[in-house]
């Protein structure tokens, strides 16, 4: 909101974001509300589940995107994830008027990253592509997009974690992270892995890919094919029964991220200073979670009175996780 305050009285023409994704959502989010033509009061009325967001609402400024990090994909996004420490939420500031005219990558800008913010933010793009291909809004276009972004990652991450400086790694890293959010694809696991930022002060990346095995394994039936082919790109098993190959799968997710030195749920709770049960870590999160409209993107579904049961079962997974 001050940053829109800056841009209204300034009269500027162009605004440029230079940064990784809170940077680029904070000016996405204050392009649109330094040109809105009415008070705002609570920025959660204008989110995906709010109601007084209009198409017709316009920026009116060109805006330029040049991102530091190779993770988050916000250049590319008509949105902006907005955290809201009064009601324990991020959620989702949308209008297609928050697209960038323009931008830049250049993966030399991501060489300064240290291993573990490297590896955080390949994570979150990581699991941007893996919600793709398990999901329901994949297509044609985005299927095979995401399949190459997760193994560019899986190949790449581990390699420039341990040398930060190598260029080629850090090329591949940034078209990965870029492409992964550029698929068409829909998102799912976000959904939850916004409602354990928010309420345990977790990192993003870290909170993204701790959702990740929890999906798969919700989604072994419906994305069972998909769900094999990720067993080939993480070198697993992909014979037994559905449940069984997304098991093997989920669980090299779990080894994958614990290779970078993070830790499962409840071990990342312990560190943070929360010391909830799985109950109370699930009746915390299941409001934040049904705020969230990437929950009706679940199959089996988890968003509906009927569906809780679903959802009781996925917050118990990521908490229970080993």
């Amino acid at each position: 909101m001050e940053v829109a305050d800056v841009l209204r009285d300034s009269g500027c023409d162009c605004t440029i974001a230079l940064g990784g994704g809170s940077s680029i959502d904070t000016a996405k989010a204050a392009n649109l509300i330094a040109a809105l033509p009415e008070k705002i009061d609570s920025l959660h009325d204008y989110g995906a589940t709010g109601s007084k967001m209009k198409t017709s609402f316009k920026r009116n400024v060109k805006f330029i995107a040049i991102p530091t990090t190779s993770g988050t994909g916000a250049e590319v996004t008509a949105s902006a994830v907005i955290t809201d420490p009064k009601l324990n939420l991020k959620y989702s500031f949308m209008n297609e008027s928050m697209v960038t005219d323009l931008v830049i990558i250049d993966p030399d800008l991501t060489i300064g990253m240290p291993p573990k913010p490297t590896a955080s933010v390949g994570l979150d793009a990581l699991s941007h592509a893996m919600e793709v291909v398990i999901g329901v809004k994949q297509n044609a276009f985005s299927t095979p997009l995401a399949f190459d972004c997760i193994e560019r990652i899986r190949k790449w991450l581990p390699i420039v974690y341990k040398n930060p400086g190598n260029k080629e790694g850090r090329a591949q890293l940034s078209y990965a992270a870029h492409m992964a959010e550029s698929t068409g694809g829909a998102a799912n696991g976000h959904c939850v892995a916004h409602a354990i930022g928010a309420r345990y002060h977790v990192v993003h990346g870290h909170s993204a890919i701790m959702v990740i095995p929890a999906l798969i394994r919700h989604h072994a039936e419906a994305s069972a094919e998909n769900i094999a082919k990720l067993a080939d790109i993480f070198a697993v098993p992909k014979t037994g029964t559905a449940k069984e190959v997304a098991d093997y799968v989920a669980d090299a997710v779990l080894d994958f991220y614990k290779s970078f030195g993070f830790e499962n749920c409840k071990k990342t709770l312990e560190a943070n200073g929360f010391d909830d049960d799985v109950d109370q870590f699930t009746e915390n999160l299941i409001p934040a979670i049904l705020d969230d409209f990437k929950s009706r993107n679940w199959v089996p579904p988890i968003d509906g009175e009927e569906d809780r049961e679903n959802l009781v079962n996925v917050c118990h997974m990521i908490y229970n996780e080993k």
